[in-house]
């Protein structure tokens, strides 16, 4: 019985602490960069025989690819298409637990986005009428905001409107703003292509 019972507190406390898992890949060997995917994105490594080698999970995995004619498929839920990725011999793939958000009344954050060195101020707060949920302030050097409340979106470019597509695609002069947020918890990743507007 005493066994039955450390182990229930052992799994309780395993689901209560339970991370999930983001993907960051390399297509190649010679690729210095690495490509990100938010926690949460289902995707799959499929072989050229049609075989599974690698899904979306919440448990930290690696894979290096050895042979020739592998395929990264993405679903990444800010846009309705799919991501293909060929990936070459000596290509890696790991899912990498994130961090576990810290859940205080404000979670203000400066994040950098080391490819175009535009830094962004997030802030984090409990929704007013929706209980267990989370609303988003972000800030950009650049001038672009965007903002979450509620369900509602808003994004804006030194004050004036800027059209959003899906679950969050932000086009305007400057480029493109990809924003995932989770109102569950406050997740929120971002990336900003110059000049792909």
């Amino acid at each position: 019985m005493k066994t039955l019972v450390t182990t229930l507190i052992i799994l309780i406390s395993i689901v209560s602490n339970a991370q999930s898992t983001y993907l960051k890949f390399k297509v190649d060997d010679k690729e210095s960069k690495y490509i990100m995917y938010p926690p949460g994105t289902k995707f799959e490594v499929v072989s050229k025989e049609g075989y599974i080698q690698m899904k979306n999970t919440n448990n930290p995995y690696k894979l290096e690819i050895e042979n020739e004619g592998f395929k990264l498929y993405a679903y990444p839920n800010y846009k309705t298409e799919k991501d293909v990725y060929h990936l070459e011999k000596g290509a890696y793939l790991e899912l990498v637990l994130s961090k576990p958000y810290n859940n205080h009344k404000s979670k203000i954050s400066n994040n950098k986005n080391k490819s175009t060195n535009i830094t962004a101020k997030k802030t984090v707060t409990n929704s007013k009428n929706k209980k267990g949920r989370k609303n988003l302030v972000l800030k950009f050097t650049n001038g672009i905001t965007f903002k979450y409340t509620d369900g509602k979106i808003e994004a804006t470019l030194n004050d004036k409107d800027i059209y959003v597509e899906g679950k969050y695609v932000l086009y305007c002069k400057l480029g493109v703003a990809k924003i995932s947020f989770n109102p569950k918890n406050g997740e929120t990743w971002w990336v900003f292509d110059k000049d792909k507007e």
